[in-house]
């Protein structure tokens, strides 16, 4: 009995020894960690047995966040797995230290990429991610070395009820809700004090070492009575003056999708303002700049926007309707941002243009001011300004934000196509 419940303690005693994972006494290996960090204990168990490894200055930056390769090399060095045979992942170079890893992990089904020719090694591991690896490696080890009382098949009902123990369960994407079903009821990964899992937020090197520890290294406690439920809820409103790690994740994750959002710094300023109306825009949601429950939800399952026609090269598409612009190269849209077309008597006209003058700064034309203007149709122009509201409000010109005029300018080539519609 614990805590009024009763629990399965299952011993993998057997496959601890396999690891070295007897009591080790040890001094401190790492001058970054302290006596009382709740992570010590996994981490020096872990570097005694060879699983993790910290730098060459004696520290082991336990509040970094874990690389995708980095997870994947921990996972290697504490399975017993087939030497690696081929990679489908361009981004992974055989003369990389973690391309072993990353290739046993892969031939034996424990990790896939991004995309099919994608593993994306330098980026930091989602959680979500991390409980299906970790996971699949137990999963793995136990196909091979059964231990009784443990069983990683859960039905869809028992699926539901472990998830129901997180108030941010919606989020959990479809292909991970099983593993992270699973590793809720193993304790191999917990909510946070408010309840919630965060899957998408990525891991510190201190809870990627926890989560291998627990899953791979010592006895895995089972839970053997249904969990109690809380009410589901989202997350708290992001805006201006906002600050944090799901503002980092906000800003990582639009910029994944294509969306221009400055500086991933986890300060929720103008360019993520404007990051965040210009998908409100595409997703045909509330234009407020604002992050809260609609954005959330659309966040999950959103995707990189197409263009509107098919064609190689470069160029740009810029929607009346949805009041953006689409930087587009090779047909895929590399940059999106919020613009403010021409107002009622002064709509900017749709058609098939090209860049054929450009101004360096400020030019002074008949419709005002305009910032490193691009002028694609007379004397209309894409240009820089303080002011992009949500609508069409200029005087016919398609205003983008100032912040990030100077760069898109740099890519707007005399020559190039401005494909401007109503969607």
């Amino acid at each position: 009995m614990r805590d009024g419940r009763r629990w399965l303690v299952v011993m993998l005693a057997a496959l601890v020894l396999a690891l070295g994972g007897t009591a080790v006494a040890w001094g401190q290996s790492f001058s970054d960690i302290r006596e009382d960090d709740w992570f010590m204990t996994p981490v020096e168990e872990l570097f005694a047995a060879g699983i993790v490894q910290g730098y060459a200055d004696g520290t082991f930056h336990p509040y970094d966040t874990v690389t995708r390769a980095q997870f994947a090399a921990m996972m290697d060095r504490a399975l017993p797995l087939p030497d690696v045979q081929e990679l489908p992942f361009a981004d992974v170079a055989v003369s990389e230290w973690y391309y072993s890893s990353v290739g046993r992990l892969y031939n034996a089904g424990l990790i896939f990429g991004l995309s099919s020719t994608s593993f994306a090694p330098e980026s930091g591991i989602a959680r979500e991610q991390a409980a299906s690896m970790v996971l699949r490696g137990l999963n793995y080890r136990l196909s091979m070395e059964p231990v009784e009382g443990l069983s990683l098949d859960l039905s869809p009902e028992e699926v539901q009820a472990w998830l129901g123990t997180v108030r941010d369960r919606w989020y959990v994407s479809d292909s991970h809700r099983g593993n992270v079903a699973n590793a809720i009821r193993l304790s191999v990964m917990t909510g946070s004090t408010e309840q919630r899992f965060y899957p998408m937020l990525t891991l510190t090197r201190a809870q990627a070492a926890g989560i291998v520890h627990r899953a791979l290294f010592v006895p895995v406690e089972v839970a053997t009575e249904t969990p109690v439920a809380v009410p589901p809820d989202g997350y708290e409103q992001l805006k201006r003056g906002s600050s944090g790690p799901m503002v980092s994740y906000l800003q990582e994750h639009l910029a994944s999708l294509g969306y221009k959002v400055g500086t991933v710094n986890g300060e929720y300023g103008e360019s993520t303002k404007d990051a965040v109306m210009a998908f409100q825009k595409v997703e045909r949601l509330a234009r407020d700049g604002e992050v809260g429950p609609e954005v959330w939800g659309a966040l999950v399952a959103a995707q990189r926007p197409a263009p509107r026609l098919s064609r190689n090269g470069t160029r740009v598409e810029i929607d009346l309707t949805k009041q953006v612009l689409f930087y587009i190269q090779n047909n895929v849209v590399t940059e999106i941002l919020p613009v403010s077309s021409g107002a009622p008597g002064w709509g900017t006209r749709p058609g098939v243009f090209r860049v054929f003058r450009k101004v360096v700064d400020w030019d002074t034309s008949p419709l005002g001011f305009l910032y490193y203007p691009a002028y694609f149709d007379g004397g209309i122009a894409i240009h820089g300004a303080w002011d992009v509201p949500p609508w069409p409000a200029s005087h016919g010109c398609v205003r983008i934000p100032v912040w990030a005029t100077v760069s898109l300018y740099n890519r707007l080539f005399v020559g190039i196509v401005v494909d401007v519609y109503f969607s």
